[in-house]
């Protein structure tokens, strides 16, 4: 039995070495604004002093969560997770975030693929999380985990995933899942999310893992398939999440470098606008490099008025700013 992903994807999670140029980038360039405040603040608050923090950033009608860990922070002897990413590859995005609906039968599914418990705690360990009044706080937080489950190598991306602790979604302003509405304080304008884009060593093997882990109700079929010169690739929604998996054709170009320096991961996030000028204008003031785009990712010519902002060293992703979208059919 697979898992059930519920309400959407809670949060795209980076680690950061400056969390203020994380937070600068995804508010003062791409137009975002912070939300769930009183849950960064409880998060932060878990590990004292003042090494480790934490921000909940609104964008695109998502939800970022930035972590500037410590090299002081451990988890069962070893370094903490974003720590040991931060080491290994830098900025980057760590994981997605989802409740699921059995904890218990996720964990066991997930470690009999291979998927080692990163961090495990238990869910009332953020009193925002657990505490959602008489009326709809679920009994027995305190024995239901949380879990950072290790899945890079079988999906492009770490898994973190908790049981919900409330009755009913709708009652709780705690969290605001990706395309929920309404959504809380700016949002960059028209800004949008459109798809994380991950590169991943085999499609035919991460769509095997796709398929093993997640029940059909929480993702779709593959579609939008690509095929270009430095590689290929397939679109895929996850839990409402967009993500295009892209694999590099042999060891040339930048998809195939970025996957032999950095492994499998998050490399790219595609924001769409129908006016780009004015985000292009601060980016430009904040020195962030842009680059319009002639071909796409895999080395395609393109028609699209895209262009793509060197965003990684402050935000963990490159930014790539392209037009709205046309939907793709089947």
């Amino acid at each position: 039995m697979s898992i059930d992903l519920l309400f959407g994807c809670c949060q795209i999670e980076t680690c950061a070495h400056d969390l203020d140029a994380a937070r600068t980038f995804l508010t003062d360039v791409l137009g975002g604004a912070p939300v769930e405040q009183e849950l960064a603040r409880q998060i932060a608050a878990l590990i004292p002093g003042d090494a480790y923090d934490v921000d909940h950033v609104g964008c695109g009608r998502a939800v970022f969560q930035i972590n500037r860990p410590s090299p002081a922070m451990a988890y069962r002897g070893n370094p903490s997770v974003h720590q040991q990413y931060l080491d290994t590859s830098g900025p980057c995005v760590t994981n997605l975030n989802y409740f699921v609906d059995d904890i218990a039968h996720a964990h066991a599914l997930l470690t009999s693929l291979g998927a080692p418990t990163l961090i495990e705690g238990p869910s009332s360990a953020a009193r925002a999380l657990a505490d959602y009044g008489e009326a709809n706080t679920r009994p027995g937080a305190d024995e239901r985990p949380f879990l950072f489950m290790g899945t890079r190598n079988l999906i492009g991306f770490d898994l973190e995933i908790m049981e919900p602790n409330f009755l009913h979604f709708a009652d709780q302003t705690t969290q605001f899942p990706a395309f929920v509405e309404p959504r809380p304080g700016a949002s960059g304008g028209d800004l949008e999310l459109h798809r994380l884009l991950i590169a991943v060593p085999d499609l035919q093997a991460l769509l095997d893992s796709l398929r093993t882990i997640f029940t059909p109700a929480s993702r779709s079929k593959p579609y939008a398939l690509i095929d270009g010169p430095s590689g290929r690739s397939f679109r895929l929604a996850l839990g409402g999440m967009e993500i295009e998996f892209c694999e590099p054709r042999g060891a040339a170009g930048d998809l195939a470098r970025t996957l032999a320096e950095r492994g499998p991961g998050v490399f790219t996030i595609a924001f769409g606008t129908a006016d780009p000028a004015p985000l292009l204008e601060r980016a430009a003031a904040a020195g962030i490099p842009a680059a319009r785009q002639h071909t796409d990712h895999l080395g395609n010519p393109t028609a699209l008025h895209s262009t793509l902002l060197a965003s990684q060293t402050a935000a963990g992703f490159d930014t790539l700013v392209e037009p709205p979208e046309v939907f793709w059919c089947a």
